[in-house]
């Protein structure tokens, strides 16, 4: 039987679980994913978790924070004045917000507090400081 390896293209189905108990999952609407096995399309961690399975095959993988997103750092945390934000955009504590930098990348950032004049976001991963268990399952290697 054929086995998964790098630079193949497959699909695959991956839910995670927090050390709290909270359960995701890393597609939309519970579909299956498609990627290039070390393209950087998923974790590292978890693409290097597919190589050698075989179709039908599922493994448990731990994302220990300090291979995953890191622990969150007080530096992306940041106050911004109301004023920055266009006329009519309300922010709401858990909201995202996708912000622009002046050199045209886009951050995603969170609401974390928001006052008559401030608004309070954090641009941390949403998993930092995490330790992340995943179920990933190979369901076919599409091409070779």
């Amino acid at each position: 039987m054929a086995r998964a390896q790098e630079g193949d293209i497959v699909r695959v189905y991956c839910a995670g679980r927090l050390t709290d108990g909270r359960e995701f999952e890393m597609s939309e609407d519970g579909q299956p994913m498609e990627l290039i096995i070390g393209h950087k399309d998923l974790h590292a961690e978890l693409e290097k978790a597919l190589v050698g399975m075989t179709p039908g095959e599922s493994k448990v993988v731990v994302v220990t924070k300090d291979k995953g997103y890191g622990p969150p750092r007080e530096d992306l945390i940041q106050t911004i004045s109301r004023k920055e934000f266009p006329e009519g955009v309300r922010p709401k504590v858990g909201q995202t917000l996708r912000l622009p930098t002046d050199d045209y990348e886009v951050l995603h950032a969170r609401v974390t507090k928001v006052t008559d004049t401030e608004v309070t976001v954090d641009m941390n991963h949403p998993l930092a400081g995490q330790d992340i268990l995943f179920k990933i399952t190979l369901l076919e290697i599409v091409t070779l």
